[in-house]
């Protein structure tokens, strides 16, 4: 019988990593949100935080958490590289609604202490910050080739400050990916890993040891931010929120662009998706209408305690 607990709890962390995975991944969709809903972000913030002094008991519970996610993310990643090939406009204004949506619950969790009008001067940082950032041209290429010592620090600290963020509860990792400029291209490495191993691999080396590093060490700078100033945090987050919409769009009508300036230079004949007809219009209004639901839904202080049986624990008290 202990063997088999055993084995299902290994089985049950490796799903939930999966879940978990698949929602970093999403551009708005927060890892840390569903860890919560899952009951287990406390945890897996002690493991990391206390990897030092409890390495075998961490190991244990995160080797199956983070072979889940990998799989969760590899076998998404697929999916998401087509949605952005040949329905960027849609896809766009999903990952935006999603985006949007996660802002009541970044909000409440930074008026969760008395309000302070100097908390709003990170906000206002980062808003313009990102309002720069969005008319910024940023290489994204996935083609390893390309890839030189610059691109491969830039590649590093993008996937580490996203690291940092993913933990936060409905901050998104990949929202973060995509406002640095290196989201299509990290998603092109991971769909292409069957393809070009050795070109995706070289991508993904220093996104991996980004994550690492991120997760690692910015588990306890993350923690020392919300404790001590989290207010100010949460405010410089919103203002990452606010902004980040242009950003996308901007991000998604170039990236469109250079696929079909690729397409030209190799004689072949691609034409742009990121279009706004009237079906283009329509479908992106609706799923726009979707991803925002979604968001709001999974960001309910009722859905999260219901998931995470604090309900339970009342009604049995």
């Amino acid at each position: 019988m202990n063997t088999m607990k055993k084995f299902l709890d290994v089985f049950l962390n490796a799903v939930y990593g999966c879940i978990i995975g698949v929602a970093n991944i999403i551009p708005g969709v927060s890892g840390g949100t569903m860890a919560v809903m899952l009951n287990i972000y406390d945890k897996l913030i002690d493991s990391f935080t206390g990897m030092r002094k409890h390495f075998k008991q961490s190991m244990r519970f995160l080797i199956p958490i983070l072979v889940g996610a990998g799989f969760g993310i590899v076998a998404f990643s697929k999916l998401i590289e087509y949605l952005i090939t040949n329905h960027p406009l849609p896809t766009c204004f999903f990952f935006i609604g999603l985006i949007l949506g996660s802002l009541p619950l970044t909000f409440k969790k930074a008026l969760e202490t008395k309000f302070r009008i100097w908390s709003v001067i990170p906000l206002m940082v980062f808003l313009a910050g990102m309002t720069v950032l969005a008319f910024v041209k940023t290489s994204d290429s996935g083609s390893a080739m390309e890839l030189n010592a610059a691109t491969w620090f830039y590649f590093f600290i993008s996937s580490a400050v996203a690291a940092m963020c993913m933990i936060i509860p409905g901050v998104s990792g990949s929202m973060i990916l995509m406002i640095f400029g290196i989201y299509a291209t990290v998603i092109g490495a991971i769909s292409g890993l069957t393809k070009e191993f050795v070109n995706s691999f070289l991508v993904l080396i220093p996104v991996g040891l980004g994550v690492i590093v991120g997760i690692v060490f910015g588990a306890k700078l993350i923690d020392v931010c919300i404790k001590r100033f989290p207010q100010m945090t949460f405010f410089a987050i919103i203002g990452l929120m606010l902004g980040s919409p242009l950003v996308i769009f901007m991000k998604f009508k170039a990236e469109d662009e250079k696929l079909v300036l690729d397409a030209a230079e190799n004689g072949k004949d691609f034409a742009s998706n990121f279009v706004a007809s009237p079906l283009n219009i329509t479908v992106s209004s609706i799923v726009f209408a979707v991803g925002l639901a979604i968001a709001l839904i999974f960001g309910s202080e009722k859905i999260r305690n219901h998931f995470s049986g604090k309900n339970k624990e009342k009604s049995a008290s």
